[in-house]
């Protein structure tokens, strides 16, 4: 249910991802929602939400490149992959999980945990990889940045033209 709801979630947002849906699309049994997730909708898209996280952090944390320029091309190459898998109807779940109801902020607390654990992790990835250690959160950043305004680019245009611009442009920003 935790991966269903990760998947809607990147594609329908927050107020898109039902409980009825998410049963729809895993096939589990409507008891099981309840009995798993009592605290209703928001603590299964908090559920979701640490998965989607901790999955890209661990994915991080484990690559290993001989440049920060690899490391770009990896990050990049990766979200550009799960856009044109998804047939460009899926994004990214802390994005989704941003532009929830101003009373969510549960939600929106949970995302910006996420958003902050890759940027540290892509830092020490990028520091390994042999960048300067004191450019690197900088360079983090702006690697997230640049690839979440990339998966909206790309949803918008049906495209991931916008990713060979960020293959292009982002890894001589790094400096080699």
């Amino acid at each position: 249910m935790i991966s269903g709801a990760s998947e809607l979630l990147a594609s329908h947002g927050v107020q898109g991802t039902s409980f009825a849906l998410v049963l729809e699309t895993t096939g589990a049994p409507r008891g099981s929602i309840y009995h798993h997730f009592p605290g209703g909708k928001n603590e299964l898209v908090l559920a979701a939400i640490a998965s989607a996280g901790e999955s890209v952090t661990a994915l991080i944390d484990a690559t290993d490149a001989d440049s920060p320029q690899d490391i770009v091309r990896m990050f990049v190459g990766g979200w550009r992959n799960l856009l044109t898998t998804a047939q460009f109807e899926r994004g990214c779940v802390l994005a989704a999980a941003s532009q929830t109801a101003e009373h969510e902020t549960d939600i929106r607390v949970a995302a910006d945990r996420y958003f902050t654990e890759w940027r540290e992790a892509l830092a020490r990835a990028l520091v390994r990889s042999g960048d300067d250690p004191t450019a690197a959160d900088d360079h983090a950043a702006l690697l997230i940045a640049a690839v979440e305004g990339a998966l909206l680019m790309g949803r918008a245009a049906r495209s991931a033209e916008i990713f060979d611009v960020l293959e292009r442009q982002l890894p001589g920003l790094l400096g080699r």
